[in-house]
């Protein structure tokens, strides 16, 4: 099988790169120099690939300026429609096209799946929002799924390294009142949920790529400390979050209880449901 991957050289791309290169599948790779060269390039390189998958987008959590807010924007509504547009160019069209999105497009309030929710109308929700209607005008040309994604957990990339380190250092705790919602999962559940989803092609077409057990940021950071064998004493205060990131603290200090409704309907099981055998593979030696 032929995959097209944009994004592919992220935390999340390389790791579906490594492990569908070990399943003997081919990769094609799309990056920032390829969405330069517009639709009839890109048009070109996903021509005969069996799934495009699209995980571009730059970093959220970051100081977000008026010039970092563009390449949020940019970086998600920009390619995401090229790479519409370009299935439009392509005659030799892949079976499946899978667009990635995440867990801010709901409200911090409340529980939410893919059919029960509650969007959120800040500028992270209404970004998630554009980014599923660009991915979704493809739809005339191949199916569409949308991949809702949590915090996702791993080893060598992603937030786990970062989350971890004020821990390492013995100065780990609590963002803020630590009550805000953590919906994660852990890296190997999401590569296996991609397979899971390219091998069966379901009818529904948008998926929460979450546990089923998502904990608050205060019982995150006290699994974290037990697995690292660290105190869990200090606590970063939002006001200090807020001066630091500004609006993009929201990123740290509001979260959402996202379920993954869809992926448990459609069969799919996961290694790891819960936080604390999630954290014990990637963290203990």
């Amino acid at each position: 099988m032929k995959i097209g991957i944009s994004g592919h050289t992220g935390f999340i791309g390389t790791s579906l790169k490594e492990y569908f290169t070990a399943q003997g599948h081919e990769i094609i790779g799309i990056g920032r120099e390829d969405f330069k060269k517009g639709t009839g390039h890109l048009a070109a390189l996903i021509s005969g690939t069996d799934i495009l998958i699209n995980l571009a987008g730059a970093p959220i959590i970051k100081r977000w300026t008026k010039s970092y807010s563009k390449k949020l924007w940019d970086s998600r509504i920009v390619t995401t429609r090229l790479l519409a547009d370009a299935l439009a160019e392509t005659r030799d069209r892949p079976k499946a096209f899978f667009s990635s999105s995440a867990v801010g497009i709901y409200g911090n309030e409340g529980i939410h799946t893919e059919k029960e929710n509650k969007y959120n109308e800040d500028f992270l929700g209404i970004l998630c929002q554009r980014w599923e209607e660009e991915a979704l005008r493809a739809r005339i040309h191949c199916p569409v799924y949308i991949i809702r994604t949590g915090i996702i957990l791993g080893k060598d990339g992603g937030a786990l390294p970062q989350m971890a380190l004020p821990f390492k250092l013995y100065v780990g705790g609590k963002l803020g009142n630590g009550r805000q919602m953590t919906s994660w999962m852990h890296i190997q559940d999401y590569v296996k949920a991609v397979e899971y989803l390219i091998e069966k092609l379901p009818k529904i077409n948008i998926f929460n790529f979450t546990a089923p057990a998502p904990v608050s940021n205060a019982e995150f950071s006290s699994v974290l400390a037990q697995t690292l064998n660290r105190p869990n004493l200090f606590m970063v205060p939002g006001f200090a979050l807020r001066l630091l990131f500004g609006e993009g603290s929201v990123a740290l200090l509001e979260g959402q209880h996202v379920l993954p409704k869809n992926l448990q309907d459609e069969g799919f099981t996961f290694q790891f449901p819960e936080l604390k055998s999630a954290l014990q593979d990637l963290l203990q030696e």
